[in-house]
């Protein structure tokens, strides 16, 4: 059987499918699987090397951001601020919409779909932003059990994580807040060095934020609660009522995320209750005497920069503003904040 064996090795061939992967005798085998299992050390070395040159690509893309409108000494003075540690990162839907979660209009959008609502209705309300509504016309048609069962399948169900939503462990180590229902920063926080979060705090306990941080606790404050708890969901108007008594309540808990410079991430910061807040906040006590928040956004309409960026002022947000891939353009905006070289 020697010889038999022998022949066979010289007649084994191999394909290469699409994605690069080899294939002996119909079993797959990926590149870094071999190069791994055969030469861990080569392999360590090849990742040293790749990780050098992907910084040096996210360095060169973040600085062509930056030569963009007045977006390089926007970020010097958030670099600067980031370097105290005194900036959390507030997180939107655009975040986890790589991992294969629905953006805010998409879910309402899809859920339409299975309901008997005049189109004119649901079209009117999602044109004005008033999402709140939207979702209370989709809970009363589907029943609340129906409507439930379809955020909880949309956003209570775990998908492969993917995206530059992975990097924020290793940016931000102490608190971050979301609007969003699912457990993607859970979970990215959970498999990074940094570890899992100490406390999570939902909808309005978000008041609790600045006595944990001053404990030193790593806190992730899920402002509109999560999917899979009903009791602590945010997303119908009658939530929204349930949960915050008033608009004064509201604005306490978001006062109290807000005492450190937020940079929101993946947030569309059209239509929106927390924005009301802010400048309400603002008008209140003055821009001088409210810190400071940043955002990452992408300009998806040129002409509208300026009556955006004013209407952001006015809630105290300043914009550094990308035209490119959104992914491509946080990825490389948060690994220049976090480098430590010269912006």
């Amino acid at each position: 059987m020697d010889y038999l064996r022998a022949l066979f090795d010289s007649e084994l061939t191999y394909e290469t499918g699409e994605a690069g992967e080899i294939i002996i005798a119909g079993v797959v085998f990926y590149p870094s699987y071999i190069l791994k299992s055969y030469d861990p050390t080569a392999y360590e070395d090849a990742f040293s090397g790749w990780c050098g040159q992907k910084r040096e690509e996210n360095i060169s893309k973040a600085d062509e951001i930056l030569n963009l409108f007045s977006n390089r000494d926007r970020f010097k003075r958030l670099k600067e601020i980031y370097d105290r540690g005194a900036v959390t990162p507030f997180v939107g839907a655009g975040m986890s919409m790589p991992s294969g979660y629905p953006g805010w209009t998409a879910f309402l959008e899809e859920v339409f779909k299975d309901t008997e609502i005049e189109k004119s209705v649901f079209d009117d309300l999602v044109k004005k932003g008033e999402f709140e509504e939207v979702a209370e016309l989709l809970n009363d048609d589907l029943s609340p059990a129906g409507f439930s069962e379809r955020v909880e399948s949309s956003f209570g169900v775990l998908r492969d994580v993917d995206g530059c939503v992975r990097k924020l462990p290793y940016v931000f180590n102490s608190a971050v807040i979301t609007t969003n229902f699912d457990n993607v920063l859970d979970r990215v926080y959970k498999e990074s060095p940094s570890g899992p979060f100490d406390e999570k705090l939902l909808a309005s306990e978000g008041q609790e934020l600045p006595k944990l941080l001053g404990e030193g606790e790593k806190v992730l404050v899920k402002l509109h609660g999560q999917a899979n708890k009903l009791k602590s969901r945010v997303l119908t108007k009658s939530e929204y009522d349930d949960c915050y008594r008033d608009e004064g309540e509201l604005e306490k808990v978001v006062e109290a995320l807000s005492t450190r410079t937020l940079l929101f991430l993946g947030c569309s910061l059209t239509v929106d209750r927390t924005l009301a807040c802010l400048k309400n906040i603002v008008e209140r006590k003055g821009q001088e005497n409210s810190p400071r928040h940043y955002a990452f956004l992408p300009l998806e309409n040129p002409e509208n920069r300026v009556k955006r960026s004013k209407e952001l002022a006015a809630c105290n947000i300043h914009v550094i503003w990308y035209i490119d891939d959104h992914d491509e353009c946080l990825d490389a905006l948060l690994e220049k904040l976090a480098d430590g070289s010269e912006v």
